[in-house]
């Protein structure tokens, strides 16, 4: 059985972001995978400190809810990391958790879990999904190294009210068979 590890980073439980990562793993356990939940905006996460001590150690000095973190995308076979876009980028909630992945790697930049899929869940008002492209870009490359490998991205356009990426079929349909897909 697979397993399905997905963050989200918008402080809505019940918004955009949400229900397109909830669809997605609806999708991954309807094809037998084990799937979990995290709300980042609910958990203890400190930032960084750049204290180097994950290049020599595997995990981070910080004992916050990371550590619980690092255990799950441990054993997990896929990671979804959805959240809004606020000016341009990915909300504080989950610049948090990407600041906080570097223990993903060792100390020659390899990554220390394997690899694992890892598919990107995106809420924006803009109408098109260009307007961000070379930012999601960026995101897909940023976490290569840490054994994160891009599966996809699932990106709600127009969602500036709540339930708006649910109302829309087809990407509702998207991100269920994405979910599908990390499940195999």
């Amino acid at each position: 059985m697979k397993k399905i590890i997905a963050f989200v980073g918008s402080p809505r439980k019940k918004g955009n972001t949400s229900d397109v990562v909830n669809q997605v793993l609806k999708g991954a356990i309807d094809q037998g995978a084990e799937a979990k939940i995290y709300y980042l905006n609910d958990m203890n996460i400190r930032g960084c400190q750049n204290c180097l001590y994950c290049r020599k150690n595997e995990g981070c000095p910080i004992k916050d809810d990371m550590v619980e973190v690092y255990e799950e995308i441990k054993t997990a076979d896929a990671v979804v990391i959805g959240s809004p876009i606020f000016i341009h980028q990915v909300s504080a909630q989950t610049k948090l958790l990407l600041d906080r992945l570097y223990p993903l790697t060792d100390s020659s930049h390899k990554p220390r879990y394997g690899s694992k899929k890892l598919l990107f869940v995106y809420s924006q008002a803009a109408p098109l999904a260009v307007f961000f492209k070379r930012y999601y870009r960026y995101m897909r490359n940023a976490l290569k190294a840490m054994g994160l490998i891009y599966a996809g991205d699932i990106i709600a356009t127009g969602s500036i009210e709540p339930g708006c990426a649910a109302k829309q079929k087809k990407l509702m349909h998207k991100a269920y068979k994405a979910g599908q897909a990390l499940a195999r």
